[in-house]
């Protein structure tokens, strides 16, 4: 009677574990959970593909970092559009250079130039001084962070729904960080994002110049 009372248990137990939900399903319904906020009609939504992996520390997944990271490739962006701006604006300047049979329309337009370009340089200046800022915070967060401690899951979902006019479907590719117990989503980039985001963070990870990103 014993014996089969602790079989009995050790059955229950058994199909109380084969009805849990596995680790896969659980970042399913995450992502869904997520992805209601996201996209354009949450009821076409369709899962497609789910990976868990465990996720460790590291300036990869924190979300102080990456926020950082995010800043400074916007600055970046910026400085790489301004010193294009900068360098037609010179260009200007060269062609309506004054001189002694200068007109008075080409005068003006030297004129505007040479406000352009010195608006755009202080454009420039504040752009780098933004990319030195985060990148100083960046290597600072790195300093401090107790790399490879487990810190929750890392889930890559691949789905697809339909397009804000309704006519065709979207495939969509998102990395999304949840808690040890699966309880919330932490933060979530688009697979594309979340790359650039990385080969970011590779970079200064192994520089200590943030000229090398201005």
């Amino acid at each position: 009677m014993k014996k089969f009372l602790i079989l009995f248990i050790i059955s229950a137990s058994i199909g109380l574990c084969s009805c849990g939900k596995s680790n896969e399903e659980k970042a399913q319904d995450l992502a869904a959970e997520y992805l209601k906020g996201v996209l354009y009609h949450f009821d076409s939504y369709e899962p497609l593909e789910t990976h868990v992996d465990s996720s460790f520390v590291s300036l990869a997944n924190d979300k102080e970092a990456i926020e950082q990271t995010l800043d400074m490739i916007k600055f970046a962006n910026s400085l790489e559009k301004t010193v294009r701006e900068k360098e037609l604006a010179e260009t200007t300047m060269d062609i309506y250079e004054p001189d002694n049979y200068s007109s008075n329309y080409s005068i003006g337009k030297y004129n505007r130039a040479k406000e352009e370009r010195d608006r755009l340089q202080n454009r420039l200046e504040k752009a780098k001084e933004n990319i030195q800022n985060r990148f100083e915070r960046i290597k600072a967060r790195q300093a401090e962070l107790k790399v490879d401690d487990f810190n929750g899951w890392k889930i890559y979902h691949k789905f697809k729904s339909l397009n804000g006019a309704k006519t065709i479907d979207l495939f969509g590719e998102y990395i999304l960080f949840c808690d040890k117990e699966f309880n919330n989503i932490e933060f979530a980039y688009s697979k594309e994002e979340y790359e650039a985001i990385s080969k970011m963070m590779e970079a200064i990870a192994s520089s200590n110049d943030a000229t090398e990103f201005a």
